[in-house]
């Protein structure tokens, strides 16, 4: 009997202590003001919004210029590359053309992950675009895993100017590889 006494009165104390917090989150939240968020509305400094969901671009790449070693491998015989850090800054380009247009730059570091010296390329990369096509500018700040496969996904976590707060996912495929000379394309979706 005591037992069932028990379990009644540790029901009925989990139902109140329910209630007790119920009351007190109405309260915060009757507290707390929501402003909507019109940006249509807001003048903001600065280039227009780019309006489209989708950036297309490439980056043109020679292997041994404009990069520079930041870090040496951790143990280069046990571990392979693992620890090695590159920072680089390349050409952004609208097109593969030989001579193609440039968009602006592509800034950031990479971080070797791979942990055995046999693995495929396994770079950690940070990466900064700043864009410029006469009409829309900014930057846009991605991240993720660059391998040897394809595909390869990255995070598009922030930007600013014309693209301001965008997050979203891209792609970086690798489309010409010719002795120091790499392309690799870009296309980068924002879901915001």
């Amino acid at each position: 009997m005591a037992a069932l006494l028990w379990k009644i009165n540790r029901e009925a104390a989990a139902t109140i202590l329910t209630f007790a917090m119920a009351v007190a989150f109405e309260r915060i939240f009757q507290t707390a003001e929501a402003v909507p968020c019109r940006m249509e509305e807001t003048q903001i400094p600065g280039p227009p919004p780019f309006p489209e969901c989708r950036l297309q671009y490439y980056v043109e790449v020679m292997i041994g210029e404009v990069s520079q070693s930041l870090l040496p491998p951790i143990n280069e015989s046990q571990t392979g590359p693992f620890g090695h850090a590159n920072l680089f800054a390349f050409n952004a380009t609208a097109g593969p053309q030989t001579a193609p247009t440039r968009i602006g730059s592509v800034r950031g570091f990479t971080l070797n992950s791979a942990n055995r010296p046999s693995e495929m390329i396994d770079l950690i990369e940070v990466e900064l675009i700043s864009y410029d096509d006469g009409v829309y500018r900014g930057t846009i700040q991605i991240q993720g895993e660059i391998r040897s496969i394809p595909a390869n996904e990255i995070a598009i976590v922030g930007g600013t100017g014309s693209f301001r707060g965008v997050r979203g996912y891209g792609f970086v495929q690798q489309v010409l590889l010719q002795d120091r000379y790499r392309r690799y394309h870009h296309d980068l979706h924002f879901i915001n």
